[in-house]
């Protein structure tokens, strides 16, 4: 009997539990000589992981191959777990707690999970391998059937590939063609296949109704390829608005709602936290700026956010006041004569743009996302770069994949355009949590971070 996919995510989150409880057990009596006491911290361990885990569940949950592979997947999850950890031990004030424990625990939860991991790899085996495993004939040997030859290459746990069927391509040794599509019924004897997928131009009706025909008489699944990809190519959805079907030409990661809910609980906890342990800076900083040059502490001109609108963003003040028109709409430049002593240093290190944590409180801004952009700039940005406004599908961030990548200061050039668009556009269209904080971690730590910050 061949494991449905629920079952094995709740043995496997069942598992997981246990193992976390065994390694906790297992330090605890190392440390204390006596079973621990399942405490605050035991509780912040399990909770830790249940967050992990779901905020993982969707990540090719059954795809995973070789064991490097799964390794590479368990430590990022592993990153993410000990992050939600020590948050949680600093927001709830658990002074009280033993690092040994929670060090300890964590470390011998991932020792105890890698013999665990040949476990998984066997049970989705079953799944994947028991009678109804698939057999997969491409009718159509053109480009899309190409790339899906090479995703079951890729991933032979969800089914074998034996061949194409193709009136214009011969057999070689890239392509496994056995025949032409009017040859059907003697490749499907031969081979007893049990799906068929279909990758014609949907221009080719009849043939297409043929194949569905033959197909369902030898008992073979039949799937269409709708090939909006030669169209668009890019991420796209098929939804029904009364009944009538829609493409979602260009799809992203946060277009769900549990995404777009985590993402925003995260921006909120990180953000309060941040004012919280960051006030010393942000106080010292203000003090600074007021003794070093004549003016207001903070800066608060206009940028473009999500769907377009517009928003005052906080900033500590790093320039001179009384600028002219022109001089307000000019990019920062090395050695710009407008920026003050003091600007100098906090524009380096990005602390005037600590300020901008109270926009993520208001809900215009995130953590992470593509910096927001003057209204002139932007203007700038969509003539010189493809899809620029695509960026504007997301809340704008206080730090981005751009920014990490070294792509900021002044864009004079195309490539300067193009660069930090592309850069942006990638962020948009690969989100997951495990990256935000890797943008994080490079934000601080990050040697192109603070490339051209001038």
């Amino acid at each position: 009997m061949v494991l449905r996919s629920r079952s094995l995510i709740l043995l496997f989150f069942l598992s997981d539990i246990l193992i976390l409880t065994c390694a906790y057990t297992i330090v605890g009596y190392l440390h204390y000589k006596a079973l621990p006491v399942y405490g605050d911290l035991y509780f912040v361990l399990i909770g830790s992981w249940i967050i992990t885990y779901f905020l993982f569940l969707g990540h090719g949950f059954f795809d995973v191959q070789s064991f490097f592979t799964q390794i590479r997947r368990l430590l990022r999850k592993f990153f993410v777990f000990l992050s939600l950890c020590a948050l949680s031990i600093i927001l709830f004030d658990m002074d009280k707690v033993s690092r040994a424990m929670y060090l300890g625990s964590s470390l011998y939860f991932i020792g105890l999970k890698l013999p665990a991991i040949y476990l998984y790899a066997y049970l989705i085996s079953i799944r994947k391998h028991g009678p109804f495993y698939n057999k997969i004939l491409i009718a159509g040997a053109g480009k899309l059937g190409e790339a899906i030859q090479s995703y079951y290459k890729m991933n032979p746990n969800i089914g074998t590939m034996i061949g194409f069927l193709d009136d214009n391509k011969v057999k070689s040794e890239k392509l496994n063609v056995l025949g032409k599509l009017s040859q059907f019924q003697e490749v499907f004897n031969q081979n007893n296949f049990n799906e068929v997928i279909v990758t014609l131009d949907l221009s080719k009706e009849e043939e297409i109704k043929s194949l569905v025909k033959i197909s369902e008489y030898n008992g073979v699944r039949p799937s269409i390829v709708a090939n909006y990809y030669s169209l668009f190519n890019r991420n796209f959805e098929l939804k029904s608005f009364a009944g009538i079907p829609i493409v979602g030409i260009r799809e992203v990661p946060l277009d769900p709602y549990t995404a777009r809910f985590w993402k925003g609980t995260f921006d909120i906890l990180l953000a309060s936290f941040g004012l919280i342990v960051l006030s010393p800076i942000l106080i010292l900083a203000a003090i600074a700026i007021k003794l070093d040059s004549k003016g207001p502490v903070f800066y608060k001109p206009i940028r473009i956010g999500k769907h377009g609108l517009q928003f005052g963003v906080y900033k500590f003040r790093s320039m001179r006041i009384n600028q002219s028109t022109t001089d307000q709409q000019r990019s920062t430049s090395k050695d710009d004569d407008r920026i003050t002593r003091v600007g100098k240093f906090i524009r380096k290190y990005s602390i005037d743009e600590l300020p901008q944590l109270i926009n993520v409180l208001r809900g215009e801004m995130s953590i992470v996302g593509p910096r927001p952009h003057r209204i002139d700039l932007n203007k700038r940005f969509q003539q010189n770069a493809q899809s620029y406004l695509v960026r504007q599908y997301i809340k704008p961030g206080i730090t981005g994949w751009a920014q990490v990548n070294g792509w900021r200061g002044p864009t004079e050039t195309k490539h300067q355009y193009v660069g930090r668009t592309l850069h942006d556009l990638w962020y948009i269209e690969h989100w997951n949590f495990a990256l935000d904080i890797y943008i994080i971690f490079l934000t601080v730590f990050g040697r192109k971070t603070r490339s051209n910050a001038f």
